[in-house]
């Protein structure tokens, strides 16, 4: 059993890597907004026009998750990015399965198409988010134990959009 205080390091660790994925996917889609919205129509078959309405919504509501996260929200915040990310999520792996080549842009990669990695982070990502419910205490913990709860999110959102490139470089010889 897990101790009060362990227990709500572990939640904000996971609220803090939400809103930091949450943060790095809308900023790589505004980096490469175009691609973005262009892959929208040619990857996931959804119509020019719907595309334009739909990247800037789909920014706009990772960008706001991510601040309202990051200004302190809890539950509301969290359970919006755990609809969105499992959305998302079933939505690429679905089109992984059944298009030979699905380019998302989801982290700001417009031209690498999506591989097994990208949708075992996605799936991680809904872990993370998930086991934020398992966690979650309404302590407050101490100014430089959230800091370090930031950190070590700061360390796992990175790993997990790198996912892709570790796992490349791990079985290259």
């Amino acid at each position: 059993m897990l101790t009060s205080v362990l227990a709500t390091l572990l939640a904000d660790t996971t609220r803090y890597c939400i809103a930091l994925l949450l943060l790095a996917a809308s900023v790589g889609k505004l980096r490469s907004y175009g691609d973005f919205r262009g892959n929208l129509a040619t990857s996931f078959g959804v119509p020019p026009a719907a595309a334009s309405l739909a990247a800037p919504a789909l920014v706009m509501a990772e960008l706001s998750l991510a601040g309202w996260l990051l200004a302190g929200g809890t539950h509301i915040p969290m359970l919006l990015s755990l609809l969105l990310l499992t959305t998302l999520t079933a939505v690429l792996a679905w089109r992984y399965f059944t298009h030979s080549v699905v380019r998302c842009s989801c982290f700001g990669e417009a031209a690498r198409p999506v591989s097994r990695y990208d949708l075992l982070r996605n799936v991680l990502a809904v872990g993370i988010n998930g086991a934020y419910f398992a966690l979650a205490q309404e302590t407050a913990l101490p100014v430089a134990t959230t800091a370090l709860a930031a950190g070590l999110a700061a360390i796992v959102c990175v790993a997990t959009i790198s996912l892709h490139d570790i796992a490349t470089l791990a079985k290259a010889d």
